[in-house]
């Protein structure tokens, strides 16, 4: 018997056949008026009873597309499509008003269909009305146990499986079914009791000894199988032999990727699935059908350790070969080309699956993942917009009293917020995903979603207050959850991150989610290097003819979660005309602290240029989601300009700074700093900005805001520096962002800004300031980042205006 992977219902066709085609011949063989030829619609229905069931439903579609309205019609084609996997488009087609939904075989059709496609309680009712329909019937009763089983209700499966063991236990599909159940409780002991009684009734059954060994590979008990099978039938076929082995190794696959506890378990049950698919493909007669369906799983069963060069070659052999590769193992290979980032072809096949299947949300999804990795936003956003937007919200059933929430509907459209997610349109993204919390209140994933968008939004506290309440609605074996362990870490909770990963270990094991996870957070706690510089060249005296200005970081690893040891360097030097160069070099060593948003800081060095020592001494508190303090002290500013060092003139600085961040779209922020120079002059000076994001687009963004600043001096303005009484100055900045090209770990990013203002200077005319700068961000891998730009200003100093013109250039590495 064929097993179709990630169907865990397969086991059940056989016993769902007979009593489907006796509905099937009620309906084709009842009197009454109908739109469809009978003579054409019974044709397709015996193709399909006679193994033909592609075929059949095929025909059954073209004679639907001219009468859509025929009952029987619609009967017949929900039945048929069960048969012949399309389980989406039988629950469409029983969902139409004009399919009949008092025909037991009808309802089935659809409660297998739902529970192939994972719907389970979708499929506990609809076998449930199935029942009441025809209660003499066991075979409604032994699907709702079996979807209970699925869903995890063990113990209610368990009470509908009783009185099927008391008045059916020598039915083969309750056996099986009992197995089954037994398997899930891990009660083994039950299962291979169960398996042994039926071979006892029938040892030369090999359709049944088939069976058995593929519930049996549940358990790990393919040897055990085998053996039976060598030994109790006479004359064992090698072809039987091979198909068991085959069909041992696909359903172990199945068996790994749905029921594992965890991620490790889930890896051994298929290393252990490809030894036997590899036997298997050994033996067998290329191309005979056993030989197919071991190339099929072995697909699968790659896909699922992730070994996806070797699922692309074993795609592109079969194709070679001329071999068509079914949808469920396409699909795999679709996955393969995603994960292995050759988004291109993993477009092409997903388009393909679609024909086959418009209505599969997972393909749409994989389709707008594809499109989104290739950098058609635009396309991605508007694909997985369709597809959420063409599932239905709810199953509207006759005979329920309340319609059902569809779950693909939702993981679609938290799969649209996402994506908005990753073109920065955060605000879209919240509020899609609200919405959906509202109309599918208690919904884990989609709590969980929206605390990781809070935290995106940069609010931490309100993104772990979600989270918890997302705890509330999971069961125990689901937490702690990744994305609950990516909200601590967004908030600096690492010791917290720390308990969870074990857990997350067994679970995620190797999961792409989970190690691109370790992968940020070995970066963020290992060693990090920044650096900036700027070359400046000018025209006046304060300006200077050229200067030059760099910061160099290099931090050490985190140690106990929140110390790192950091150098520092500062570099500074001028030239200012005949005899009025200057330069200082400031090495430190200094000690920072950061954890659950808070940082402070302090280093110790010494100014090589005016061999001077110098402490700096800061530190930074996050209050709230909204509001941020930040102050530092420095004994020997780089604040005073370096024009002052010409006459020897140094300075103590004292900064304090108050943040309001409401989101990453809007943010207001003043700031008071004291500059204390040697020569005695007192400088203090308030700034502030208001700043608000006025468009948003998938790879545009444009900002706008208005930056003030005033300051005054104790002394006059007879200083080696610039050095006004009083002075202010007040205007718009505007700035635009473009994401130019990204594709994964790589992106190159263009920034443009342009700033003007009044600008008044105490004894002296209003003049006006201008300022244009430009410049490029490349992204050269997850950890290494590089920009660089150019500056051009222009104010007036003492009612003469100076222009000059600066070149910046920067790294990072280490950091996100």
């Amino acid at each position: 018997m064929r097993v179709y992977v990630n169907r865990p219902g397969s086991f059940l066709r056989s016993a769902l056949f007979s009593p489907l085609c006796a509905s099937l011949l009620l309906w084709t063989n009842s009197a009454g008026a109908a739109n469809a030829p009978r003579s054409q619609r019974e044709a397709a229905v015996i193709a399909a009873r006679n193994g033909s069931t592609l075929s059949g439903l095929t025909a059954l579609e073209i004679l639907l597309q001219k009468y859509p309205d025929d009952p029987r019609l619609l009967a017949d084609t929900t039945i048929v499509a069960n048969w012949a996997g399309n389980d989406v488009l039988s629950l469409d087609l029983y969902k139409r008003r004009q399919t009949p939904k008092d025909d037991a075989g009808v309802v089935e059709a659809a409660a297998r269909a739902a529970r192939n496609l994972h719907q389970y309680d979708e499929s506990v009712d609809l076998y449930r009305r199935a029942q009441t329909l025809e209660p003499a019937r066991w075979e409604p009763r032994l699907g709702e146990a079996m979807a209970l089983t699925d869903r995890g209700d063990l113990a209610d499966a368990a009470k509908v499986m009783q009185p099927l063991l008391r008045l059916h236990k020598e039915e083969r599909e309750v056996i099986l079914g009992e197995g089954y159940l037994c398997s899930r409780q891990e009660d083994y002991t039950c299962a291979i009791a169960m398996y042994q009684h039926h071979l006892d009734q029938s040892p030369n059954d090999v359709e049944t000894r088939a069976d058995l060994s593929l519930a049996l590979s549940h358990l790990g008990g393919q040897t055990y199988a085998s053996a039976l099978y060598s030994k109790d039938v006479t004359r064992p076929e090698p072809a039987t032999s091979r198909s068991l082995k085959g069909a041992a190794a696909g359903e172990m696959v199945n068996w790994g990727e749905s029921y594992s506890p965890a991620r490790a378990r889930q890896i051994a049950e298929s290393k252990s699935a490809l030894v036997r698919l590899n036997e298997v493909i050994g033996a067998a007669k290329p191309p005979d059908e056993v030989w197919r369906a071991a190339q099929f799983d072995r697909i699968v069963v790659l896909n699922d350790l992730h070994r996806n060069r070797d699922v692309i070659q074993m795609y592109k052999t079969l194709i070679h070969q001329g071999i068509e590769v079914p949808e469920y193992a396409l699909s795999n290979v679709a996955g393969a080309y995603l994960e292995m980032r050759q988004p291109e072809f993993a477009e092409q096949l997903y388009r393909k699956l679609l024909t086959l299947s418009p209505n599969d949300g997972n393909l749409w999804s994989g389709l707008a993942y594809a499109q989104m990795e290739r950098g058609h936003t635009k396309q991605a956003l508007a694909t997985i917009d369709h597809a959420y937007k063409a599932a239905e919200p709810l199953f509207r059933l006759e005979g329920m009293t309340e319609p059902k929430v569809n779950p693909m509907r939702i993981n679609l459209e938290m799969q649209a917020a996402q994506m908005r997610v990753e073109v920065n349109r955060l605000d879209e993204a919240q509020s899609r995903l609200e919405r959906l919390a509202a109309a599918a209140p208690g919904n884990e994933s989609v709590s969980r979603q929206l605390a990781v968008i809070y935290l995106a939004r940069g609010w931490p506290s309100r993104a772990l207050k979600e989270s918890r309440l997302a705890d509330r609605y999971a069961t125990s074996d689901e937490l702690p959850s990744l994305a609950h362990a990516e909200i601590h870490a967004g908030a600096g909770q690492r010791d917290d991150v720390d308990k969870m990963l074990p857990i997350l270990r067994r679970r995620e094991f190797d999961s792409v989610p989970f190690t691109r996870f370790l992968d940020e957070e070995r970066l963020e706690k290992g060693w990090q290097f920044e650096s900036e510089t700027a070359f400046t060249w000018g025209n006046g005296v304060d300006v200077g003819n050229d200067d030059q200005h760099s910061e160099t970081y290099l931090y050490s690893p985190l140690f106990y979660n929140r110390w790192r040891i950091y150098g520092h360097e500062l570099h500074d030097s001028g030239d200012f005309g005949p005899g009025a160069k200057a330069t200082r070099i400031r090495g430190s060593a200094g000690l920072k602290y950061d954890y659950n948003r808070r940082e402070a800081w302090g280093e110790l060095g010494h100014d090589t240029g005016s061999d001077r020592n110098a402490g700096n001494l800061g530190t930074t508190l996050q209050l709230n989601d909204v509001w941020t303090l930040r102050a530092q002290a420095d004994s020997d500013s780089f604040d005073v300009p370096v024009r002052a060092i010409t006459g020897n003139v140094h300075g103590r600085s004292l900064d304090l700074n108050v943040e309001r961040r409401t989101s990453e779209m809007s943010s207001s922020q003043a700031g008071w700093q004291g500059l204390l120079f040697s020569d005695g002059n007192h400088r203090s000076e308030i700034s502030g900005e208001w700043s608000s994001r006025i468009w948003t687009g998938s790879r545009m963004q444009a900002d706008i805001s208005a930056q003030g600043s005033s300051s005054s001096n104790s002394l006059d303005e007879n200083r080696p520096y610039f050095n006004p009484k009083h002075d202010f100055s007040l205007g718009p900045r505007g700035r635009l962002d473009w994401l130019t090209w990204q594709r994964y770990d790589h992106s190159f990013e263009q920034r443009a800004e342009i700033f003007i203002a009044p600008y008044w200077q105490a004894d002296y005319k209003t003049g006006d300031s201008l300022s244009l700068h430009y410049e490029q961000f490349w992204k050269l891998g997850p950890a290494l980042k590089w920009h660089y730009g150019m500056t051009w200003n222009s104010q007036p100093y003492d009612g003469i205006k100076e222009t000059s013109n600066a070149l910046t250039a920067g790294i990072s590495w280490g950091s996100e």
